[in-house]
């Protein structure tokens, strides 16, 4: 975003910093879901420690934030493998269950009930695919350095989340139909033990991933502060350590906090794909039209075909943003309660 001017870069970071801040806030709603759904398995009464606002807690500070204060992603790259297979047991989950089950008279709705809604739906899959908050830090941390090591690493990672998620999408709505969850998980029945295991799996995913997130909006808070409060070189390496404790341990503490008083993830996801939607649309078109500016080799009809499409998909993302706020406030108000079953 540097190409389009100091202003937009420091925008840019900013709905970095949010969407990371919220995605750290949905992750421990979801490991607070599944712990809700152990505990409805395994007990018939409230405990203390199974209690929604102590297992989000208690794993979030023993398991979470011991990863969150390292300075390179290096370490992540074990935790990260769990993490992908875990994520895999889950989509393995939802065709197991599709099988098993083998759904009748399932409702499925193939078109929206209003024009809006197709608006509405648009933010889910942008937050589903952004994944360029993370481009640079793990660029940083690949031994082959290049373009093309690059481009092949991305396109093997997008094309096997494109084939994850139409397995588990697929399987999951032909199971449930209208009726399924925000966070499908809560549909299955946990007694199953396949399912349990899955449970457990999600959240492991979820514990593993969180650092991330925290790394990638702790860097785009700690480059905003750095340029508002004009630090030098030196300034800016020498107080490294110290930002990156206080920033981390605000940031971890602030995002447990709200996981523990907002109980519906849905309304997260939501927010969540309304700042994917800027990501996604809104600013990488601003880049094409600095791109479109300053090549001077392009032709004037590719010019205008950048600029063109990139005016499109920027009115695109602001009108689906404003739709989606539109969208919470009014859940907000109808509906502030879980949208699962709970002990505690």
């Amino acid at each position: 975003m540097s190409m389009c001017g100091k202003r937009a870069q420091q925008l840019a970071a900013s709905s970095i910093m949010l969407t990371c801040y919220g995605v750290c806030v949905a992750f421990l709603i979801i490991i607070g879901d599944q712990f809700d759904r152990i505990a409805i398995t395994l007990f018939d009464q409230c405990h203390w420690f199974i209690d929604r606002r102590f297992t989000i807690a208690i794993t979030a500070i023993v398991l979470i934030l011991p990863m969150c204060y390292f300075q390179r992603l290096d370490f992540l790259r074990y935790a990260g493998v769990l993490g992908v297979f875990a994520m895999l047991y889950v989509v393995f989950i939802n065709v197991y269950e599709y099988i098993k089950l083998r759904p009748e008279n399932v409702v499925v709705r193939t078109s929206p009930e209003k024009p809006i809604t197709f608006f509405a739906i648009i933010p889910v899959f942008t937050f589903a695919y952004q994944c360029h908050e993370i481009v640079i830090p793990v660029y940083s941390c690949m031994a082959d350095r290049t373009i093309k090591s690059f481009c092949k690493s991305t396109a093997l990672a997008l094309s096997l989340l494109f084939a994850l998620y139409c397995m588990a999408g697929t399987t999951g709505y032909l199971t449930f139909g209208v009726k399924i969850a925000p966070d499908i998980m809560q549909s299955y029945d946990s007694n199953d033990p396949v399912v349990l295991v899955g449970v457990v799996a999600l959240i492991v995913k979820m514990i593993t991933t969180y650092p991330s997130m925290i790394f990638c909006g702790r860097g785009a808070l700690d480059g905003l502060y750095a340029e508002f409060a004009r630090l030098s070189a030196e300034q800016f390496i020498t107080g490294e350590k110290k930002r990156r404790i206080i920033i981390t341990t605000v940031w971890f503490t602030t995002t447990l906090v709200l996981a523990i008083l907002t109980p519906n993830i849905g309304v997260v996801i939501e927010f969540l794909g309304s700042l994917a939607s800027a990501n996604v649309f809104v600013f990488p078109s601003l880049c094409l039209i600095a791109i479109a500016r300053r090549e001077q080799k392009l032709k004037r009809w590719i010019k205008n075909a950048f600029i063109t499409i990139a005016i499109i998909l920027i009115m695109a993302g602001a009108l689906t943003f404003c739709i989606v706020l539109y969208q919470i406030y009014f859940e907000l108000k109808a509906n502030a309660e879980p949208t699962h079953s709970v002990l505690c």
